[in-house]
């Protein structure tokens, strides 16, 4: 102990944005509410937009323990929400990346759709995969193997995970603080030449998609405004996987409403008539 009885000064709380990607029902929120609540339920409710979750953990810094308050974002996994899915990568430090071990479809998706997207973005942050419902996986060998393939590709930690029995889900959110830590002073490596994006995607979604992001674009940014959003899809009864017509124009007239409570009604009415043009052209 340094002279005078007073122990080594405090660090200061690292702050860490931590991004969840991988394509629906594969478990990314069963995963954060485990974590953060040590809870679990089988009913699947599909993520609309965004949800941002903070949790204060412990990790290793220069031998000794530190806190760091990790804001951790659930990112939906239908393709085709290009808009709201950038907008969250950005300015992500380690990457989350969920599969279910008993659907393959759903491995290569992270590097068909979700990996690109984070080196397009924000370039070789950390990579942490979870092999998660490994639970309920037929072949333990088999999905080994995977997990190995990935981790070996591109260089990164691993984890065969269950959000139902919490298997692995301290550790691998445990690494993905870790990875924070050993990347802080590095400069991020980019590509000169990122994936192009995923194309072929559903014109319905794709409107959602701009309804969304526009929305909070001009209402405080994704973190702020997409409860917002998420409350109004969910009044309308809209089901982000397969939005109607209808139920976007539902959508467009909730989110009016909201406007009219701080912005001007020339704003609020130029802004309906622009999301309303972009559903009226669907087919």
């Amino acid at each position: 102990m340094p002279e005078g009885g007073e122990g080594p000064e405090p660090m200061g709380t690292i702050k860490a944005k931590v991004i969840l990607l991988g394509d629906g029902a594969v478990g990314k929120t069963s995963l954060i509410r485990r974590f953060v609540l040590d809870h679990f339920s089988d009913n699947y409710l599909a993520t609309v937009g965004t949800k941002v979750t903070k949790k204060e953990i412990a990790v290793a810094r220069d031998g000794r323990p530190s806190p760091m308050v990790m804001t951790i974002w659930d990112v939906l996994g239908q393709k085709g929400y290009a808009g709201v899915q950038e907008s969250a990568v950005k300015g992500g430090q380690a990457i989350l990346l969920a599969y279910d071990v008993t659907r393959d479809d759903t491995w290569k998706s992270l590097e068909e759709y979700w990996i690109p997207i984070v080196w397009r973005l924000v370039g070789k942050v950390p990579l942490v995969f979870a092999g998660n419902k490994v639970d309920i996986a037929q072949d333990r060998s088999y999905v080994t193997d995977v997990l190995g393939y990935l981790e070996q590709k591109y260089d990164a930690e691993g984890f065969l995970s269950s959000a139902k029995t919490g298997e692995n889900v301290e550790k691998m959110f445990g690494a993905l603080g870790g990875a924070v830590i050993r990347t802080l002073d590095e400069p991020v490596e980019r590509l000169a030449q990122p994936t192009p994006p995923y194309r072929g995607i559903d014109p319905f979604l794709q409107v959602a998609d701009r309804i969304m992001t526009d929305f909070c674009a001009d209402f405080g940014g994704l973190e702020t405004a997409m409860n917002v959003v998420r409350r109004k899809f969910e009044e309308a009864d809209v089901d982000v996987r397969a939005p109607t017509k209808d139920g976007l124009l539902k959508v467009v007239d909730l989110l009016s409403d909201v406007e009219k409570t701080v912005k001007g009604a020339e704003v609020v009415a130029a802004n309906r008539l622009r999301r309303i043009s972009w559903v009226r052209a669907l087919p």
